[in-house]
């Protein structure tokens, strides 16, 4: 039993250490911006129009979230939505390809600030929403590579988690 107490200290004693020093990085950021903590700051954001908010990632659950979807959404709608949700992101319409929508994002410093989590929850509902549109399965996310978002061709498969519907 002694063992058992012994391995399980290590163990999380190694956690708490990965947890603490896995996103230590140059935070080189101007006075002007101002430094999010996680997705969960991002969530809470609000927008004027439109009053949509499609897909949302819970990170406490590690879930997506489904709200109300629209009956007449279109890709337009959701990039606009999503570019209100997240100020900075500045989402871009490249050109649309049989099932998949390309989305260009020129800067990407912002995300920087979110980390691991707070990029997957970004991403995720990027894709999750823009696939929500009739005829979508795909998104290719065109954008400078940064430490936890890489760009890509993505669907819903490439975020494995629950789905709260």
């Amino acid at each position: 039993m002694r063992k058992i107490l012994g391995f399980l200290k290590i163990v999380l004693s190694f956690a708490i250490f990965v947890v603490c020093f896995s996103c230590i990085g140059d935070n080189t950021s101007s006075d002007n911006e101002q430094i999010n903590d996680s997705i969960a700051a991002v969530s809470t954001l609000e927008f004027d129009a439109p009053k949509v908010t499609l897909w949302t990632y819970d990170a406490d659950l590690d879930t997506m979230v489904k709200n109300t979807i629209p009956a007449d959404l279109t890709i337009e709608l959701v990039i606009d939505t999503l570019n209100n949700r997240y100020a900075n992101a500045k989402l871009k319409l490249d050109k649309i390809a049989s099932d998949t929508v390309f989305v260009k994002i020129d800067d990407v410093s912002f995300l920087q600030q979110y980390g691991t989590t707070g990029n997957y929850g970004f991403m995720s509902e990027v894709v999750f929403s823009l696939t929500e549109v009739p005829d979508v399965n795909y998104v290719f996310l065109d954008f400078e590579e940064i430490d936890h978002a890489s760009p890509g061709l993505y669907s819903r498969k490439n975020f494995e988690n629950k789905i709260i519907p």
